[in-house]
């Protein structure tokens, strides 16, 4: 689709001081944010390293209804190429989502959406940052707890036939057609089912590559990343989205449901990990009931 056919559209960047260093929040605003009469939705893109491409489908919310979406990219590694370890944190990313809303002028009304690792620090922001104009958070296709979706990998793993699922425990054993290959399969069960995968969805993992920190996974820092306990804490309506194949299983899930206040929990059975392609009638359907009420 064109950039014409969609709506008004706005880039532009932030600066973002970290420290005595100055990064540049890009952004992408479709739609006009002064003179709407309808609530922004900000988005945060999965990763970490990705950048806002594949979201780009939620274009559609202002078509459909007027709803202002704001894109933006994630500091990423190539924008602090030397960086240690300890640099990279969830409070880094909630710092840059804060800024960013400041900036723009929309932090005392807005709409949240966290689709995979935006989900994680999304749910961080809400749970444990002030935010009284927050007051709609989708947490989309995500997890509540690092030890618990690192569970979830390892039980999908080994419901792969056996000789693949040796492979993906064992990768330095094997050759890399033979690595890429159980990879294929892996994430046509449990990431996107499509066939070929979308145009967009590839780009971004390809911006992701090389662009986040090696230490900055769940199995690594963030492995004792768990948001569980400061959940309860989460004041405005949410909307939850998974998937029973998806990457990230039903119990790393759960919990959001079990402990926000607030909480409307749907699962997509005909979709996995990227339901905005799986399933887009679906999914937009949801959203749009969802971020329109009251």
């Amino acid at each position: 689709m064109k950039e014409s056919e969609v709506g008004p559209i706005t880039t532009g960047t932030v600066d973002f001081h970290v420290g005595g260093r100055v990064f540049k929040t890009w952004y992408r605003i479709v739609g006009v944010l002064k003179s709407s009469k309808t609530r922004p939705l900000v988005i945060l893109h999965g990763g970490p390293g990705m950048n806002y491409l594949y979201m780009s489908p939620h274009d559609r919310l202002y078509q459909d209804a007027e709803i202002p979406v704001v894109y933006y990219n994630q500091i990423g590694l190539r924008d602090y190429p030397d960086s240690p370890a300890e640099f990279w944190t969830i409070d880094l990313f909630n710092d840059e989502l804060e800024n960013l809303l400041k900036c723009l002028d929309i932090e005392d009304d807005f709409d949240l959406l966290g689709h995979s690792w935006g989900g994680v620090f999304g749910s961080d922001y809400a749970a444990r940052r002030e935010h009284p104009g927050l007051k709609h958070l989708v947490l989309a296709n995500t997890f509540c707890a690092a030890k618990l979706y690192v569970s979830g990998v390892e039980f999908w793993i080994e419901q792969l036939p056996p000789a693949l699922s040796d492979i993906m425990k064992n990768k330095d054993k094997y050759t890399k057609e033979e690595v890429d290959k159980a990879n294929e399969v892996y994430n046509n069960l449990h990431i996107c089912s499509l066939k070929p995968w979308p145009a967009d969805l590839l780009s971004s993992l390809a911006h992701s590559n090389g662009n986040s920190h090696p230490d900055f996974r769940m199995r690594k820092r963030l492995n004792s990343w768990n948001v569980i306990d400061d959940l309860h804490k989460v004041s405005c309506p949410t909307l939850l989205l998974s998937s029973p194949d998806d990457d990230m299983w039903a119990p790393a899930v759960r919990p959001f449901f079990d402990h926000i206040p607030n909480c409307k929990w749907v699962d997509m059975e005909t979709a996995t990990h990227l339901p905005m392609y799986e399933d887009p009638e679906r999914y937009f359907d949801i959203l749009r009931t969802f971020l329109t009420e009251v």
